[in-house]
């Protein structure tokens, strides 16, 4: 039976509280129960063989993201080498730098290249300082050209002064994804996914 309790104050008056025994029937409150030791190792242990997965992946892609963005670079770059060659009506020189001032002469085109206006007593330099700059990429990835030419001129029209050049871009060890950068002999530039991997073979690491 409940058992019950008068409680009040003069101005509020009595008021009656009943105290209701607890059933035995009456489920007892439960604790809550976390994640035990062998849970939390299973749990580390398949996060680390998702990771394992999931890393050579996103390192291909972003490999791939370096390749276009070099490529786009060079487009790029050509491209205003072209426009200033026209805009002045001079011949303008494309080279590749290791110090970021003069051409370097080099057939590694990875480590930068300028873009200034021809020397006329030395053709393979610039006249003053270079117009433009860019800059070198990780060395993992390569830029070559096909060309024995360690350079290439835009003439007063737009056109390149020699054959059709190509450059070619790829990450060692990967021989199979190669972009490369075309220039036309009338100077057009253009970037391509090569196909034909026989045509350039990507250096190796070793």
């Amino acid at each position: 039976m409940p058992s019950s309790f008068a409680v009040g104050t003069a101005e509020t008056g009595p008021s009656i509280v009943r105290m209701m025994p607890k059933r035995d029937n009456e489920p007892a409150m439960s604790g809550q129960h976390g994640f035990g030791l062998i849970e939390q190792i299973m749990t580390l242990v398949l996060l680390a063989v998702l990771a394992a997965m999931a890393v050579p992946a996103f390192h291909r892609m972003l490999e791939g993201h370096e390749l276009r963005v070099a490529q786009t670079d060079y487009i790029v770059a050509l491209q205003h080498a072209r426009n200033l060659a026209v805009n002045e009506q001079t011949r303008v020189i494309f080279c590749p730098s290791q110090d970021a001032l003069t051409c370097s002469g080099s057939k590694s085109w990875g480590n930068g290249w300028l873009i200034g206006l021809v020397d006329s007593k030395k053709k393979t330099q610039m006249a003053g300082p270079p117009r433009y700059t860019g800059r070198g990429y990780r060395d993992a990835l390569t830029v070559a050209s096909n060309s024995s030419r360690n350079y290439v001129w835009f003439g007063p029209d737009g056109s390149s002064v020699g054959t059709e050049q190509s450059f070619f871009f790829c990450v060692k060890d990967d021989p199979q994804r190669i972009l490369s950068v075309v220039i036309s002999k009338v100077g057009r530039v253009r970037g391509e996914s090569l196909q034909d991997t026989n045509k350039f073979q990507c250096p190796t690491t070793n």
